[in-house]
């Protein structure tokens, strides 16, 4: 059995403290059945990071997206850009 939790939402600010510039990626399949991190949870984890920074003064742009397994790299490979583009990138798989 699989089970997945989002950390809590000060450890993660806390970790993307450092960045200006985002990528937030979502599973498709066991973080999402788990309810935590599918596209729904990237979703709200982007907006709750975004909303946190902007009210401390201190704008983020984050960027969402979701892979149908991240646990395989077929499917990371098209994301090579946005990762590139990217500061850091936090994985929610």
């Amino acid at each position: 059995m699989i089970i997945a939790e989002r950390k809590p939402l000060d450890a993660i600010l806390g970790m993307m403290a450092p960045y200006h510039k985002v990528l937030v990626v979502g599973c498709g399949t066991c973080a999402s059945v788990c309810l935590a991190g599918g596209a729904r949870e990237v979703a709200v984890l982007g907006s709750l990071v975004r909303m946190t920074r902007q009210t401390n003064e201190d704008p983020i742009e984050v960027a969402e997206t979701t892979v149908h397994r991240q646990c395989d790299r077929e499917f990371l490979l098209p994301l090579a850009a946005e990762v590139e583009a990217a500061d850091a990138v936090f994985s929610m798989g």
